[in-house]
């Protein structure tokens, strides 16, 4: 049943979002793409996840703060860093950028000045331009905007995507399972059999574990840095992976192992990410935590992330194939 102080935006009339009390409220939004995830899962992976972790976020911190409301925008698919296959969108990080700030500024403008964004894409082009955007929001127009899922991977992983130690606990996953399972495998076949079962396709519980470690470990080349529990990968290290993940996923459209995937599991994900995140985001409504400390550890080298030119050159050096844009 919809908490009567979630709001959707788009089922309000103008009169309705200004009698809103700008004191009380928060602005949400997903910012997810439509993305090939494997040969099993719809091309809304992504977003769908994104919203379904917002939901219960959202849920979960009305039940704990009575002063709040939320006020919950449409999703938006504009995104970068997407698997090079077809059926995935990809627009440009200026296009991203601009998104963001020119929806904080309309907000701001109304004097709704805080702004929470979902995202459930780990592509580091993609949410490391929100955060840069959300930055530039604050610092231009007096927002208090912040990348949810930015804040997700600092308190979870350090920046990785890999959940194995956080998630390795829940029945019928062990934290060897879940290693490198970063895209398209139990995790996200698990939370999208929880969220929109019927358009999972059933081949998922024929398909084998693959990871960008396995690749490696075929091709006889040495594992990755951000794999090697209690190291701190060095920023050379960092581009390796970037490296080795965009040369896996030329061919790859999935990582991590499928047949896992179980709805009640994922109901569980969804419910220990949202916990995680709400007690975070709890301490931003209440003051203990300021949206300058909502970034990823990737925020301290964002240059890299950022710029599209580094990109392009990046991608070029490697012989990376763009296939989608």
């Amino acid at each position: 049943m919809p908490h009567h102080r979630i709001l959707e935006w788009q089922h309000l009339t103008g009169r309705q979002i200004d009698a809103v009390d700008r004191r009380k409220a928060v602005v949400t939004v997903t910012i997810s793409p439509l993305e090939v995830h494997g040969p099993h899962l719809p091309v809304i992976t992504d977003s769908c996840e994104g919203e379904g972790l917002l939901r219960r976020i959202m849920e979960m911190l009305c039940e704990r703060h009575e002063d709040l409301t939320f006020l919950h925008l449409p999703p938006i698919y504009t995104a970068a860093d997407v698997l090079p296959h077809p059926g995935s969108i990809m627009f440009r990080q200026s296009t991203i950028r601009a998104t963001v700030e020119d929806l904080g500024r309309s907000l701001v403008k109304q004097g709704f000045r805080r702004l929470w964004i979902s995202n459930f894409h780990g592509g580091p082009r993609h949410f490391v331009t929100i955060e840069q955007a959300c930055h530039n929001v604050n610092r231009r127009y007096g927002g208090e905007t912040l990348c949810a899922f930015s804040l997700l991977l600092s308190i979870l992983t350090g920046g990785g995507t890999d959940l194995s130690d956080v998630l390795g606990h829940i029945s019928g996953l062990t934290p060897e399972d879940l290693i490198g399972d970063s895209h398209g495998g139990a995790v996200e076949t698990s939370v999208m059999l929880h969220l929109l079962g019927q358009h999972v396709d059933p081949v998922y519980r024929g398909l084998p574990q693959r990871t960008v470690s396995l690749k490696l470990e075929e091709q006889g080349k040495p594992p990755l840095a951000e794999n090697v529990r209690g190291h701190r990968a060095s920023l050379l290290e960092l581009f390796r992976g970037f490296r080795e993940k965009l040369k896996y996923y030329e061919d790859e459209t999935y990582s991590g192992k499928p047949a896992l995937g179980d709805p009640e599991r994922g109901r569980l994900i969804v419910e220990e990410l949202a916990r995680r995140s709400a007690d975070a985001l709890s301490d931003v409504w209440t003051g203990g935590r300021s949206p300058d400390d909502c970034h990823s550890p990737l925020w301290k080298v964002r240059w890299a992330f950022t710029n599209e030119w580094v990109g392009r050159a990046f991608e070029r050096a490697v012989g990376f194939r763009q296939r989608v844009f």
